[in-house]
């Protein structure tokens, strides 16, 4: 990493801020407003599919404000992670229910009560149960995997959809974090809810670097087949 270029997250150790999602994704939701947010949630999903009917994936996070996800926000604030899962369970072919989702994650995961999102670990964990294999790298260790051709495609073409969770903006950590799915659209690797219009790249390389102009930086990633 140029030291110039990314002067905060070249001193924010990547392993401080998983360790972070760690400490602080122990308490979930109390059990009544789980409940509560489901009926609610149910309610608006239906009213979502609708009105998005022609999309296969979730694209759009800004129009999730009237799901609840945490304590005091919404999923248009805090879902990017959920999001992500939802879109690689559908890159999959399994099927699910966002809401449902919502509601899992609220007890398993939440990162603050939603103020900062949702643990990645158990976005992993979650994948693990439904049979899925997953193999995780940290950004140094990715940075390795690019530079050994082997490896690289070894990652790229055993495994099917990918997610990855990344500053905003690699100099400024109040851009906060974003976390995201990507797949294999004719042969090209296509970002999902990158609130950039869903970019296609030629490789997942230049997916996970390209987005937001470059201006971001990867802090893990995940391949899931």
């Amino acid at each position: 990493m140029d030291k110039k270029n990314h002067k905060i997250t070249y001193f924010i150790k990547d392993f401080i801020v998983l360790l972070f999602y760690r400490l602080f994704s122990v308490m979930p939701l109390s059990d009544k407003e789980r409940r509560e947010h489901l009926e609610r949630n149910i309610k608006v999903w239906n009213n979502y599919k609708t009105h998005f009917s022609n999309d296969k994936y979730i694209e759009h996070q800004s129009a999730l404000t009237d799901f609840a996800y945490g304590r005091k926000h919404n999923a248009d604030y805090n879902s990017c992670e959920i999001i992500a899962v939802y879109n690689t369970l559908k890159a999959l072919g399994t099927e699910c229910d966002f809401p449902d989702l919502i509601t899992y994650f609220e007890q398993r995961g939440i990162t603050c009560l939603g103020a900062f999102g949702t643990s990645p670990f158990s976005l992993i964990k979650y994948l693990r149960t439904l049979g899925c294999n997953i193999i995780y790298y940290n950004y140094k260790k990715w940075l390795r995997i690019c530079s050994e051709k082997r490896l690289y495609h070894e990652f790229t073409d055993n495994h099917k959809v990918f997610i990855f969770m990344t500053y905003n903006n690699a100099n400024s950590i109040r851009d906060m974090i974003h976390t995201m799915c990507v797949t294999k659209e004719d042969g090209y690797y296509k970002i999902h809810n990158d609130y950039e219009g869903s970019k296609d790249y030629p490789t997942l390389s230049e997916a996970v670097e390209g987005y937001r102009d470059g201006k971001s930086r990867m802090i893990l990633i995940m391949g899931i087949k």
